[in-house]
């Protein structure tokens, strides 16, 4: 899926960042987002440990670092008879609604998706609900096919990357068809958790082995920029306002996004931490500034820096390039 902020091309130089301090142990990202870089920690064999406040990020940690294995759906194979997993993704894409709130608002009044797209994805959001209230899906078994419509739909959205706005012409990826596909977990060590929690609160509760901080840079609120996936991960029946189709004032929101606060929620977070090992990743763009970071991690022990250039956010007309600064603290 396409996230604000996302590591995606920076992962090789994360990884060896995050080795070179140690090669195992538990590896704790409370900012965790979609996974990605948790995943690519428990791919490495790290006990890791997630965290995020929006729900479809925490379904998606689910999906790919609690899970060690597929789900067994052993209830709808044994309804529908089906023989494996396949069989669930087949019939999925069976699925067609003639109606519904997401083909109104996000196909018909706003063109994040095809009609005919809209039309698959909302028979989808009624299955998954209705096998809910059926008792045949069981709350992680209910998450999983969540995450995995959020990441099936996102491939063929007529978006930039968020769901703030959508394209005035539907882009190619949006004329693709839709096509739903299970979520497959990260192979690598057994017992990794991911939990729907305040990044403070997953910090203070355990010792860790290595610490992977990336919190927000900015002003940007995740629940707004993604207020659809949000929607359908806690089955709200929305009311869509405005041309973003935001359903929600979305007051979920990191202190990190606060210019007034993220300073003092970072020197709080980085004095409770326990941990053998800190990576704080950051860009010098961001809220705290970059003197404000070196003075407050150089308190809890030895401090290295590393610089990466990465692209960061961007749209179909503007790309902004930005350089990625990650601190390395011995504590």
């Amino acid at each position: 899926m396409r996230y604000l902020g996302s590591k995606t091309l920076l992962l090789n130089e994360i990884s060896q960042i995050i080795t070179s301090c140690a090669v195992e142990g538990t590896f704790c990202d409370p900012f965790g987002g979609i996974g990605t870089v948790g995943s690519c920690m428990k791919k490495q064999g790290y006990k890791v440990i997630t965290g995020d406040i929006l729900n479809f990020a925490h379904y998606f940690q689910i999906a790919l670092i609690q899970l060690d294995a597929p789900m067994e759906f052993a209830a709808i194979k044994k309804k529908f008879l089906f023989k494996d997993n396949s069989e669930i993704e087949k019939y999925m894409n069976t699925l067609i609604a003639s109606k519904g709130w997401l083909i109104e608002e996000y196909a018909m009044k706003r063109q994040f998706f095809t009609l005919e797209n809209a039309r698959h994805i909302q028979g989808c959001i009624n299955c998954i609900e209705k096998w809910k209230e059926k008792n045949i899906l069981d709350e992680q078994e209910y998450k999983v096919l969540l995450a995995s419509l959020i990441q099936s739909f996102d491939k063929i959205a007529n978006t930039a990357g968020t769901y703030y706005a959508y394209l005035k012409k539907y882009y190619r990826k949006a004329l693709q068809p839709f096509c739903f596909e299970l979520l497959q977990p990260i192979k690598g060590k057994r017992g990794c958790c991911s939990f729907l929690m305040d990044a403070a609160k997953l910090i203070e509760i355990s010792n860790y082995d290595i610490l992977y901080l990336d919190p927000p840079y900015n002003e940007r609120r995740y629940g707004k920029y993604y207020h659809l996936p949000e929607t359908i991960a806690i089955g709200e029946n929305p009311c869509p306002m405005g041309k973003s189709g935001v359903s929600t004032p979305y007051e979920i929101c990191s202190k990190f996004n606060k210019k007034n606060q993220a300073s003092d929620e970072f020197e709080k977070i980085i004095r409770m931490a326990r941990a053998k090992y800190i990576i704080f990743h950051y860009t010098d763009k961001g809220l705290i500034s970059t003197n404000t970071v070196r003075d407050i991690l150089s308190a809890k022990g030895h401090v290295d820096e590393f610089y990466f250039d990465s692209k960061g956010y961007h749209t179909t007309k503007k790309t902004d390039e930005c350089q990625h600064h990650i601190f390395r603290v011995i504590v």
